[in-house]
This record gives C-alpha cells, sequence and structure tokens, in this order.
C-alpha cells in the first residue's frame, strides 16, 4: 500500500481528542477524492490511520454528481508545537482492505489532495496519465523557452538577447527535459510492473490467450512498420506490449516505432525497459542516440553515437558517426568532426552517405579557416629570393653591345589588415612593396642592367564574397587598386615612371562537382611620366583585359588539376606605337611533388598586334614553365622555377630568347585580436 507521509511539527487527527490542553499554532486541511469505478453508494466511509501513534479516525465521502465513480471529503490535521517528525498516513476501507494514495496539490501550502485508488494497477495507470500531461506541460514549457532562446533583438534594438540569459534559459530547458524524461521512464515501469503483476494472476491459459494476441497485433504492426505507416504500427506495437508485457522485443518495436512518431521522450523511456542482445544492442543503443539528438541533448547524443561508431558495426557505426561529426560540428570541435566524417569515408558502403560526408569535410574546412583567420587582426608578409636571367632587357641580343645576363635579387613586403569579415565575406586594406636589385652575369654593377629595376609600391583593398545560387558556391573578388612604379635610366637614380589605377573582378563558379571556371575582368588607367613618354611613343592610357581560367579536378583529393586559360588585353595608349590587342592561350597541369610539395607545368602561347604602329608588327611569344612549390611550416614557403622563352616578331630587333630561373622564399605571420 502506498502511504502518504507529511512533516509536521505534530499531529492530531480531527476526530479524535488527541491533546485538548495542548495549544494549537496552525492546521494543514487534506482533501481526500476516491476512484472506485465498481461503486454505486451515493456515501463512501474510509479509515485514516497515523502510522506512528496507531490514531485512527473514519471519514464520510460524498458522491461527486458531475462524475459517478468519484467521491470527495475532507479533514484536518492540527499541528502542535515543538514536534518536527514525519508522520505517516494509511488508507482503509471499513473490511480493512487498503486504498492506494496518489499525492497531488491541492491549492496552496495549507492544502494538501490525496487521490485514492483501489488497485494497484488503478494506481499505475493514473501515475502514467499524470506524467504524461506533466510530459505535455514541461515540452510546451521548454517550447516557449526555445523561442525565447532564438529570439533575436527587433529591428531597432540596440542588440539581441544577453549571452547570460541565453545559458540561463538553456539551463532551464535541460532541467525540464530531464524532469520531464524522469516522470516518464518512471511512469513507464510502474506501468509495465502493474502488467506483470496482472499477468502473473492469470491462469496459463489466460496468459497464453493473451500472448497469441499480442503476437497477432506485433506481426500487423511489423507489416504497417515495413510499409512505413509508424503511426499504425505505433499504436499496435504499445496493444502488443500491454498484452505480453514479459516480451522484451515488442518493447523494443514499439520504442522505436515511437521515435519514427517523433515522440521521443516516451521512445526512450519504453527503450530503457526493452532488454535485447546482439545486433539489436547496437540498434537500440542508436535509437537512443537519435532521441536524445532529436530532444537537443547533444552532449549525451554525441557520447553515444561514439560509442556506436567503436562497435564497429557495418550498417549503423558509419552513420552514427556522421551525426556524431554533424553535433561536434555545431559544437565547433572541428577536429573531432573531421575524424569523424574521415571515418564515415573509409567505412561507408553508401555513396549519398560518402558524398554527404565529403562535402561536411569541405564545410569543417572552411569553418576551422574562417575561426582562425577571424582573430587575424593583421598579417605580414615578407619574401626574398634569387632569380638568373639569361636577357633582362628582353632584346636580340645581335642589338646591344652590353651584356644582358643578370643576377637579380627579389626582395619584398606587404602587410593585410582586415577591417570587416563574416562567414561569406571580407573586406581588407593592403600595402605592398616590391623590388628589384640586379648585377651582371660578373656580379658587377651595370646601369644598363639596373634600369629595369623597377621599385613597385602598391595600395590594394580586397573584397571577397561567397554566393550561393541554388546548391552552387560562387565566389566574387573585386580588388580596386593604385600602384605607383619607379623606373631609373641608365646611371641615373629612381624616379616615379607609371601610376596606374586599378580594378580586378574575378568570379568563380563550379560547372560540375569536378570542373570550375574563373572569369576575371581587368580594368586599368596608366599615366605614364617617363621623358620619352611622349607622342606615338605615350604610355598613357586605359586597359582593358578578359580571362577565362577552366579547371578540372583529375582526383578525389583535388592533388592533380589540369587548368586552360583564354585571355584578351587591349591595350589603348595614347600613344599609337603602344596601342595593341593581346591573346593569349594557356595550359598548365599541378601535381604532387617530392617531399609533399606541389608541382606544375605550363605552356603559354601570345599573340600581340600593334596595327597602328608607325612599324606595324605582331609579336607571339612561347613560354614554357616548370615549378615547385613547398611549405615547410605554417609560416615558410619556398618556390623554384624554370621558364623559357621564345619571343617572334614581325620586327627582328624584338625576337629575343631566355631563360630565367627563380628561387624565392616567403615568411609570413599575422597579429591576433586579443
Amino acid at each position: 500500500m502506498k502511504r502518504t507521509a507529511f512533516i509536521l511539527m505534530a499531529l492530531c487527527l480531527g476526530a479524535i481528542s488527541y491533546a485538548k490542553e495542548t495549544k494549537i499554532s496552525q492546521s494543514q486541511a487534506i482533501l481526500v477524492e476516491l476512484r472506485d469505478p465498481a461503486g454505486e453508494q451515493e456515501e463512501r466511509l474510509i479509515r485514516v490511520k497515523e502510522v506512528e501513534s496507531n490514531k485512527v479516525t473514519q471519514l464520510t465521502l460524498q458522491k461527486e454528481a458531475s462524475s459517478p465513480q468519484v467521491w470527495n471529503g475532507s479533514f484536518i490535521i492540527q499541528f502542535f508545537v515543538g514536534d518536527n517528525s514525519a508522520k505517516t498516513l494509511d488508507f482503509y476501507d471499513p473490511t480493512n482492505s487498503p486504498y492506494y494514495a496518489y499525492i497531488s496539490d491541492g491549492g496552496g501550502k495549507s492544502v494538501q489532495k490525496i487521490i485514492l485508488f483501489k488497485t494497484p494497477e488503478e494506481l499505475s495507470l493514473f501515475e502514467v496519465t499524470m506524467a504524461e500531461e506533466k510530459q505535455k506541460a514541461a515540452e510546451k514549457q521548454e517550447k516557449q523557452i526555445a523561442k525565447q532562446i532564438q529570439v533575436v533583438a527587433p529591428k531597432g534594438a540596440k542588440a539581441p538577447i544577453s549571452a547570460e540569459k541565453l545559458n540561463q534559459l538553456v539551463r532551464q530547458q535541460g532541467r525540464l527535459q530531464e524532469t520531464t524524461q524522469m516522470n516518464i521512464e518512471e511512469a513507464q515501469a510502474k506501468k509495465r510492473m502493474a502488467l506483470l503483476e496482472q499477468q502473473q494472476k492469470m491462469s496459463e491459459e489466460a496468459k497464453q490467450k493473451k500472448k497469441k494476441e499480442a503476437a497477432e497485433s506485433a506481426k500487423k504492426a511489423d507489416a504497417f512498420y515495413a510499409s512505413q505507416k509508424y503511426s499504425q504500427a505505433e499504436k499496435l506495437y504499445a496493444t502488443a506490449s500491454e498484452l505480453d508485457p514479459e516480451a522484451e522485443a515488442y518493447f523494443y518495436r514499439y520504442g522505436v516505432s515511437l521515435y519514427k512518431v517523433g515522440n521521443y521522450n516516451k521512445s526512450l523511456a519504453v527503450l530503457s525497459m526493452a532488454d535485447v542482445s546482439g545486433d539489436n544492442s547496437v540498434e537500440k543503443d542508436y535509437y537512443v542516440a537519435l532521441n536524445h539528438m532529436k530532444l537537443k541533448d547533444y552532449d549525451k547524443a554525441r557520447k553515444e553515437f561514439v560509442e556506436i561508431r567503436e562497435e564497429n558495426s557495418p550498417e549503423l557505426s558509419p552513420m552514427a558517426s556522421f551525426y556524431a561529426g554533424n553535433i561536434e560540428y555545431q559544437q565547433q570541435k572541428f577536429p573531432e568532426a573531421r575524424k569523424s566524417m574521415e571515418y564515415v569515408i573509409d567505412n561507408s558502403k553508401e555513396p549519398s552517405l560518402d558524398k554527404s560526408a565529403e562535402d561536411m569535410l569541405e564545410q569543417i574546412d572552411r569553418m576551422e579557416s574562417f575561426y582562425e583567420s577571424k582573430k587575424e587582426k593583421y598579417r605580414f608578409k615578407i619574401y626574398s629570393g634569387l632569380i638568373y636571367d639569361t636577357n633582362i632587357l628582353n632584346v636580340a641580343e645581335n642589338n646591344v653591345s652590353t651584356d644582358v645576363k643578370a643576377w637579380r635579387l627579389s626582395y619584398g613586403a606587404s602587410v593585410l589588415g582586415m577591417i570587416h569579415r563574416t562567414m561569406t565575406s571580407d573586406f581588407g586594406a593592403e600595402l605592398a612593396v616590391a623590388d628589384y636589385y640586379s648585377m651582371n652575369s660578373t656580379l658587377n654593377n651595370d646601369g644598363t642592367v639596373q634600369a629595369a629595376d623597377a621599385l613597385e609600391m602598391d595600395l590594394n583593398l580586397p573584397y571577397h564574397q561567397e554566393i550561393k545560387l541554388n546548391k552552387n558556391q560562387m565566389s566574387l573578388e573585386v580588388i580596386p587598386s593604385y600602384k605607383n612604379i619607379y623606373m631609373a635610366t641608365a646611371g641615373g637614380s629612381r624616379a616615379l615612371a607609371i601610376k596606374t589605377t586599378a580594378l580586378s573582378t574575378t568570379l568563380s563558379a563550379p560547372i560540375k562537382s569536378d570542373l570550375f571556371l574563373a572569369t576575371k575582368l581587368d580594368l586599368s588607367s596608366d599615366q605614364s611620366l617617363v621623358a620619352t613618354s611622349v607622342g606615338d611613343d605615350d604610355l598613357s592610357g586605359p586597359k582593358y583585359g578578359l580571362t577565362f581560367t577552366p579547371s578540372k579536378l583529375l582526383d578525389l583529393k583535388g592533388e592533380k588539376i589540369l587548368s586552360g586559360e583564354l585571355s584578351y588585353l587591349k591595350t589603348q595608349s595614347n600613344g599609337i606605337n603602344n596601342r595593341s590587342a593581346k591573346t593569349g592561350l594557356a595550359i598548365s597541369y599541378g601535381f604532387p611533388g617530392v617531399s609533399k610539395g606541389t608541382s606544375s607545368l605550363r605552356l603559354d602561347y601570345t599573340s600581340q598586334a600593334y596595327a597602328e604602329a608607325t612599324t606595324p608588327r605582331t609579336d607571339t611569344n612561347m613560354i614554357l614553365t616548370g615549378s615547385y612549390t613547398k611549405d615547410f611550416n605554417k609560416r615558410w614557403n619556398m618556390l623554384l622555377s624554370l621558364q623559357y622563352t621564345s619571343a617572334l616578331s614581325g620586327v627582328e630587333s624584338y625576337n629575343y630568347n631566355k631563360f630565367l630561373v627563380t628561387s624565392l622564399f616567403t615568411y609570413t605571420t599575422s597579429i591576433l585580436q586579443k
């Protein structure tokens, strides 16, 4: 029998003269409700016993008009000063058969309501009903809290919901979910216990009949489940588990069907009672994890999915690892998320799951890169390298009296400051300087050779934007720039030679999963300050360029790439001798190099026509380049390249050949935001 306990200062039942001369400090009203489906009397007598003292009183209950099977009554408990011991009440009918009590709120601290049942099964069923009502109320409150969590500041407001308030709401939601789950599990366990007790009291014939009915219900439920009619299946599995509460398989299938219809709390409660083994054990753990994920208990779900992955089940472990990776990604645990997705790719037999994992890996890389770059305030780059150029002036060697072979020291630096950055865009300002220092082939200074040394100073404002169109992710880059070039005449000092204002725009978009196209538009205007840049030889004027670059990935890792290039550049100089139209074709192949480096081969062909020049001509160039790059670490990078150029022209003095050997070392570092 379920007893009712009160923590009182002292207890006295109203119908007993318990302490007539003792002073009363306060009183407790108790409402009693008796539920008896078989009762017909207008009045019912019940006996109330205080267990510690064995004092007994009798109470008369009246039938409730609106509910013929319910009787109500009340009595008052009075408290003595100084007694803080717990008091327990038992309830009986006039024949001393016990009632089973459910304690409910009655309406305030001084009122307690007790609902009485004749059998423990009736009490258990009522407790299940009350737990489900509490569940619905808690879920309603959870949804209200979830809405509050998702609230952002309205238009015109200064800030969204504070982080402190958000954390408070999340904790409150977690406590509500935990309480709801405990109530449901307790109620379901009591219900099953009551059903098992009923089954034990049955005759063997009645028990077998119930088992047969349960098997028939389960068979129908299986058919509904197989055709994805989960709602019908759930009801029949519930019936089967009630008819035969000993059958673990019914509870297991009932719990899975509850998940399918979205009743996640109850699914967890029912699955907790299903004792299964073998493959079903892993599958049960999988559905438990799915329920926790649906209920937003992500820490539990992630832990459970990882444990399922460690079972190495061919069917369930790859999917569990995928879910674990998604949770880790949301929690910004990027190394763990990458490990989870790599497990999927290595172990999954489903091409669609493999593709989803590959897409997630790309997104993880992007997010990890974003969070790392978000910390970056300034990026500094310093480089230096040695170049050997067999024709530094790009002229026919038989037309010059000087040595045109040269050693060149190339060096420069840049600083990029990030002004604005989001997940899909960034905007910054960059200052860059690049310079050369040349010597002839005998490592001596030579004014003619050094006349080719240009000091370049740039100001760039790079802007990058990711654009999602349907399912395609495109990238837009816009770079306005201003450039000054300083040159020296033979034997003279450097002076500002050319000012250039430019705008470069590049749009990159996928055509297929392994084929991409980049389109680049270049607009610029040169202002030449060189003394010889006058009349027909004036270099000043605008330029317009358009370049198309298709690229195809030749392997899944993207280490082998085949690229083409088609370009057109129109130079509209003020001087007719410098006006030209240049068309270019190129093909390149990138592939893995030795020592984890990257190698490439590139072949260029260009044709540049000077149709309006005093002496019209067309120059054609063939250029073959081989290069190798290697990252020593996150800061140091090396480039080695060998290039051969063969230039032919309608004017013999512009014919030349040259080799160019280049080495370049780059150091990059950043200042992060505090």
